[in-house]
This record gives structure tokens, C-alpha cells and sequence, in this order.
């Protein structure tokens, strides 16, 4: 049975406004709650009823604000609102797609624009004789700390799912175990698991995750939490209950979500040479095209074709170990030799180059020139909690765990509100 309860923190709003002169550059920085929707014209007398236009633009990828009003709008007109929004640190770069642009023209000439930005940001543009009026508005935003509880059925990811978050959530939560538990063959149906995290929302939209606070996964495998933790000195993490990080220097698997469908083994008969032969490695069955991501830092000391490998990527870690991903369909764009990887950065994208039967990753793990079975070698730890704030780590997850036991309690409406 999956639950859900919400408590609703925080929401907040304000605007800004901005004065731009057309033609002098003259800005003066206001900072007042503003009404919005106001009158952009004074002028009382007219000779004919003027035409107003709406056109509505839906920023696609690669696109630009600039280039965008260069083709609805006047290049004069593009250069004012294009010196607006700077002095009004509009993040230009920031432009994403899916956002909006609304623009309305009086008689052909630019008289206001509106631009929604993520559900979040909204910036206003008036025209007022010789002025532009640029408002930004900060709106309500909602921060609600929810607890998640579930049972694995099918795979975590399909069960996170229908739960009604999205994959982002589900790989934030596999993250945070991705060093000791592999999702890929590890869990089993009937496993359990919770989340107790902070999203926001805007006007009742969804807008993003915030903190997973604490999680719990509990199988056959055997029981793990997952316990965010901020020292006074800033060092922040995941941990046991015991205060050991839950980080290696390895992630246990390259890929989130797959299945291994062949292990590594001394005498494996090969599909297509009809031989048996040793298999040093693991094969993830995958469709092509599925991100491969490296499993720990390192340095790239091989991209190319090598035989019936394929697309190889190979990556030299710290202690003496070293990786390969083989059968890549291709590699991800600015990957090169020598090139320095993070932990968990995307290298390449599964597929069935070389000596491949379909769509998979083959995965080697060596250490000191010899490889070794990835699903049984035990990698260090990262630091765990420092001795000195060992004390007030406990009082925090003891406060942590009582809460949530409280929580795990017959699902209800919304708790509190404040």
C-alpha cells in the first residue's frame, strides 16, 4: 500500500519594477508591490479605434530571446526590450524551452510583453510614451514536506512511479543508495521503501524537488537509511544510522534501472563464436540509446572501436582500479582520452556495436591488471560523520526516525499547515 501526507511550509511573493527611458538609457531601480495589469495608454482623444494584436511564442530549444523578437517585433524595439530586461538582470541564458512570450502591438508598434518562465518567473514590459516598464514578479511559491511509503512491485522505478512522482524523484532516491544496493539486481517484489522529501509548487503546479531529508529501503537484502546531514563546518551527506556515508569511491552499477542478463564467469558459452570462454564482466540488458554513466572519478584512457567490444570506453580510477563499457552505440559529445570523468557523468549510450546479439552494456571491472567480478568486490567508504558533531548527528536522526514513525501511520489528509 502507498501512502502520501503533505505539510505545507512556506509561500512568498513580491515584484520589482524598472524604468527604462527609450532613447537616454536612464534606469532607476524601484522596489514596490505592483499591480500588474495596468493601463498603458493616457491618451484620451482618438481618431480611430486602435488594433490590438496578441501573438504567442513558445520557446523551443536553441532558441534565444533576441532572435525571437527580431522576428515579431521591430529591431529598434527588440534593442530597447533587450536593454530592459539587462539592467533588470534577466537570466538570458536561462531560457528554456517550453517557456512563454506573449506580445501585444498596438497599430503595428510594441506596446507589451509578457514572459512565464517555468511556472516561477513572470516578467512584465510596458510601453508608456518615451518609457518601458519592466516588472518581475516573484510569485507564491509553496514548499511542502511530503512522506512516501511503498512496496516494490515489478521494479522500484515502475513502482515509484505509480505513485504519482516523477522519474525524477525515482532517480534522486536511487542515488542516494546507488553505493549499496544495485536496483538492477538486487530488489525483489514485496521490498518496501520510503521517502520523506520537500517539493514546491506554484499556483498548484508542481515545480521542483527540494531536500530528500530521509529514506528507507527494506528487502531480502537487508535494511538501509538513508539519513541527510548538514555539520557546522558545511560538510553535507547521506549516512547510516551509525554515521557512516553512504558514498564510495564506486557506484555499484553503470546504469540506474536495467537487468544483468549475463554474469561474470570463468566459462560462459559465447552466443555468437559457439565457444566457451571466460565472460570478465557483466552485461546489462538495456534499449539502445539508454545513458551510460561512469561509476566513479577517473581519467579517460581509451575511446574507440576495439574488436568485439565495439564502442569502448575504458576509465582509470584511483586504487588501482579500472572500467570498461563496451557495445556503445555511441559516445557522449566531448568525451576524450585523457579527459577527467566524475562519479556517475554520462560517457556514452547503450547499443550493439562489436560481438553483440542485441541491445546491452558489457561491463569489466579490473583492479591491479586483472579483472574481477563487479558484484562482489568491497569498495571504501567516503568520510563518515567527524566525532566532534557525532552527538548532535544522533539527536538529529533520532528526531528524524521518531517522525517518521509517526508518519508511517494510517495515511490521513494534508497534517498541519502553518
Amino acid at each position: 500500500m502507498i501512502g502520501l501526507k503533505g505539510i505545507l511550509k512556506k509561500k512568498y511573493s513580491t515584484y520589482s519594477l524598472i524604468v527604462y527611458r527609450r532613447g537616454c538609457g536612464l534606469v532607476w531601480w524601484l522596489i514596490l508591490l505592483l499591480i500588474i495589469f495596468m493601463g498603458c495608454s493616457t491618451k484620451k482623444e482618438t481618431v480611430q479605434k486602435p488594433t490590438v494584436t496578441e501573438t504567442e511564442h513558445i520557446v523551443k530549444k536553441g532558441e534565444n530571446l533576441e532572435v525571437i523578437l527580431n522576428n515579431i517585433l521591430s529591431h529598434q524595439s527588440t534593442i530597447e526590450i533587450i536593454n530592459v530586461l539587462t539592467s533588470a538582470d534577466f537570466p538570458f541564458r536561462k531560457c528554456f524551452p517550453g517557456d512563454s512570450i506573449k506580445i501585444l502591438k498596438e497599430n503595428g508598434d510594441f506596446l507589451k510583453l509578457t514572459y512565464s518562465q517555468n511556472l516561477t518567473f513572470k516578467y512584465y514590459i510596458f510601453k508608456n510614451d518615451d518609457y518601458l516598464f519592466v516588472a518581475m514578479k516573484y510569485p507564491y511559491i509553496d514548499t511542502v514536506t511530503c512522506f512516501l511509503k511503498g512496496e516494490v512491485n515489478s521494479t522500484l522505478y515502475e513502482s515509484l512511479l505509480k505513485t504519482g512522482e516523477t522519474p525524477v524523484l525515482v532517480f534522486r532516491y536511487a542515488d542516494i543508495f546507488a553505493w549499496e544496493i544495485d536496483f538492477v539486481t538486487e530488489t525483489q517484489n514485496g521490498d518496501s521503501f520510503s521517502i520523506f522529501f520537500e517539493k514546491t509548487f506554484c499556483d498548484s503546479n508542481f515545480v521542483e524537488y527540494l531536500n530528500i531529508i530521509a529514506t528507507t529501503y527494506k528487502g531480502n537484502i537487508g535494511e538501509y537509511h538513508g539519513i541527510y546531514y548538514c555539520d557546522q563546518d558545511g560538510n553535507e551527506d547521506y549516512y547510516n544510522l551509525k554515521g557512516e556515508s553512504l558514498r564510495k569511491s564506486l557506484l555499484k552499477s553503470p546504469l540506474r534501472f536495467s537487468y544483468i542478463s549475463s554474469y561474470f564467469s570463468k566459462r560462459r558459452f559465447h552466443p555468437i563464436l559457439k565457444v566457451w570462454r571466460p565472460h570478465h564482466g557483466l552485461d546489462y540488458a538495456a534499449p539502445t540509446g539508454t545513458p551510460v554513466s561512469s561509476i566513479g572519478h577517473g581519467t579517460v584512457t581509451y575511446k574507440g572501436w576495439r574488436g568485439g567490444y565495439g564502442n569502448l570506453v575504458e576509465i582509470r580510477h584511483k586504487n588501482n582500479f579500472k572500467t570498461r563499457y563496451g557495445h556503445l552505440s555511441r559516445f557522449a559529445k566531448g568525451l576524450y582520452k585523457g579527459k577527467k570523468i566524475k562519479m556517475g557523468e554520462l560517457i556514452g549510450y547503450v547499443g550493439s556495436t562489436g560481438l553483440s546479439t542485441g541491445p546491452h552494456l558489457h561491463f569489466e571491472l579490473h583492479r591491479n591488471g586483472v579483472s574481477i567480478n563487479p558484484l562482489k568486490v568491497k569498495i571504501p567508504r567516503a568520510p563518515s560523520v567527524k566525532k566532534k558533531y557525532l552527538s548532535d548527528f544522533e539527536q538529529h536522526r533520532d528526531s528524524l526516525l521518531k517522525y517518521i514513525e509517526q508518519l508511517s501511520q494510517p495515511v490521513g489528509e494534508e497534517i498541519s499547515k502553518e
